[in-house]
């Protein structure tokens, strides 16, 4: 009978490539068949909170560049862009709301700002590249150099959506901190500026 045209090219060395190492060049067995009858090791379980072997410009490219952002470009051609940007803003702004609804200030004042803001949390100490300019009883101001959402959006030709989505709803947040709390924001990476400048004052 004639192999069939997938099979004749399949040389006995092919094969032992193809078989694992184990089965192919196993001693203790008296055939191949025996060997394979021997149950595989259990891989170990995995975890969801095991560490990735990825670093945090590999981590923003996976979260923000491989679905979320082009799934927002196309929603804002089919809504339309300025229409789509001003509905990421409003329900930015209804989100940061609801979160601080009936919540005591979380900031009583200037020094206890900027002590937060000199202690961040790994994503932020990660994702911004900031330093502190100014910090007085009357203000506190502070400069971002590089910036990861600013550079994911950017990459991807969304810099406004980028801007409505992770930029504006700084001012409602600054609000949620503390009602008298104010941001004065100059510029912005995202919006293609050389560095943010946030600077945050006490309203009377």
């Amino acid at each position: 009978m004639k192999k069939p045209e997938a099979l004749q090219s399949v040389s006995r060395r092919t094969i032992f490539h193809i078989l694992p190492a184990a089965v192919a060049g196993c001693s203790g067995c008296t055939g191949i068949a025996l060997c394979a009858q021997r149950p595989p090791e259990a891989p170990s379980p995995k975890s969801w909170t095991d560490r990735a072997d990825i670093n945090w410009e590999q981590l923003f490219r996976f979260a923000y560049q491989k679905d979320l952002i082009p799934l927002l470009k196309v929603l804002a051609e089919q809504i339309g862009r300025e229409r789509f940007v001003r509905m990421i803003r409003e329900a930015g702004d209804t989100v940061v709301q609801r979160k601080s609804a009936g919540r005591p200030p979380m900031v009583r004042d200037l020094e206890m700002l900027a002590a937060q803001m000199r202690n961040p949390p790994p994503l932020i100490q990660h994702a911004l590249d900031a330093e502190i300019v100014e910090q007085t009883p009357e203000a506190f101001e502070y400069r971002v150099k590089k910036c990861l959402w600013a550079k994911a959006f950017r990459d991807e030709g969304a810099a406004d959506i980028g801007y409505a989505m992770i930029c504006y709803p700084d001012y409602a947040v600054a609000k949620s901190l503390n009602p008298r709390l104010k941001l004065i924001r100059s510029k912005t990476l995202m919006q293609g500026d050389d560095s943010c400048r946030l600077r945050y004052v006490m309203e009377t």
